[in-house]
């Protein structure tokens, strides 16, 4: 292997592909990134086996070759060199790096350990403008739980129709749900006039970090259905399809409610991070009581004290006092553009939607924590 490129472009690939490196893997070679000469462009691949990344960049290629090199190792010491030429040549088992002004020898490894990464069949699959899913992948993927106790919670219920598309997230303390109107319609899989994915949230994050909103991009499925790619001209992404039964969300969202509330989204987000500072000592709870056209936000930390923080708003229904974890209540309203939420509520022990009133496609539900006392 012989080839040269540019510090800019090696620095800028190595960031992301290392983003998908097992640095803690039971398999020593998930800690590396293999590089492969591929038809004038430089390849580099990671996996942590749930994930995957493929991703070129431009290189003038002397001799092929394919070798793994220390992820960690090689990252830092690129991110530190000047930008310009860089020359990487492969001699015995050590790569040399070669810039104006610095030489480094890595030790390498055997790529035959590598997992081999599936590609997808560049005949199948559909493209979607990027627009209609970068601002939806944010207001969703926060809702999708963090740990594995329930695996299916982790992913996102993808549901793909030739006009439309749905995103589901829950990790059983509150839900999102965003409808998206497609720019352009899309070729549906043979046979097929909805397709239901669930992806697991970090790979909708992932792409999301990779792909500028104005691109193009191609979705593929795997003939067995256990896979995802996501596809452009310099990457591809792979990632496994979680499987298990997801929660039936339409039957979480109540159908009515007995109280409305309108209110400004910056005197919310006020009054939501003022109650906040004694919330955070009382396991996150902030209480709402909702009374004659004013919603008092309230918390009490018994080692600390307690606040009361009162906002005028346009009512309609039952009176109600009714508490909810604050992070939850934040993540939502930074997941909004609209100024006018709406909450609307029941009871004190049932979910509570919280939606934005410019986007009426977006509606997120949480649960209530029990008030005591």
């Amino acid at each position: 292997m012989k080839l040269s490129l540019l510090q800019e472009n090696l620095n800028l690939a190595l960031n992301h592909v290392s983003r998908f490196v097992a640095f803690k893997a039971q398999l020593p070679i998930l800690g590396n990134i293999l590089l492969t000469t591929d038809s004038g462009r430089l390849k580099l691949s990671a996996t942590n086996l749930e994930l995957g990344i493929n991703y070129w960049v431009g290189a003038k290629i002397d001799k092929e070759g394919t070798i793994a090199v220390p992820a960690r190792e090689i990252t830092e010491f690129v991110s530190y060199l000047d930008p310009g030429k860089i020359d990487l040549t492969l001699n015995s088992n050590l790569l040399n790096l070669k810039s104006n002004k610095a030489e480094s020898d890595f030790t390498t490894f055997s790529p035959i350990d590598f997992p081999v990464l599936s590609s997808a069949n560049s005949k199948d699959g559909f493209e979607i403008d990027f627009s209609d899913l970068a601002d939806p992948i944010n207001q969703i993927t926060f809702s999708a739980a963090t740990d594995d106790t329930r695996p299916v919670l982790t992913g996102i219920l993808v549901c793909f129709t030739k006009d439309n598309l749905i995103l589901v997230a829950t990790d059983g303390f509150r839900l999102s749900l965003k409808e998206i109107k497609l720019k352009s319609p899309i070729k549906m899989p043979s046979g097929k006039d909805r397709l239901t994915l669930l992806v697991p949230a970090k790979a909708l994050m992932e792409i999301n970090k990779l792909v500028s909103p104005n691109s193009l991009i191609k979705i593929s499925i795997a003939k067995d259905e256990r896979q995802i790619f996501f596809i452009m001209d310099n990457l591809e992404l792979v990632s496994s399809l979680l499987e298990g039964q997801y929660p039936e969300y339409q039957k979480i969202i109540p159908e009515s409610f007995s109280t409305t509330i309108e209110i400004d989204k910056d005197e919310l987000t006020q009054a939501i991070k003022l109650a906040s500072v004694f919330a955070a000592q009382s396991a996150n709870v902030v209480k709402m009581n909702i009374k004659h056209n004013v919603v008092e936000i309230s918390a009490n930390a018994p080692q600390l004290g307690k606040n009361k923080i009162t906002v005028a708003t346009k009512i309609n229904g039952d009176p109600i006092e009714i508490a909810f974890n604050y992070k939850f209540i934040l993540d939502f309203i930074g997941a909004v553009k609209g100024k006018e939420l709406v909450i609307k509520l029941n009871e004190s022990l049932t979910p509570g939607l919280f939606a934005d009133v410019a986007d009426p496609t977006y509606t997120h539900i949480i649960m209530p924590v029990r008030i005591q006392g």
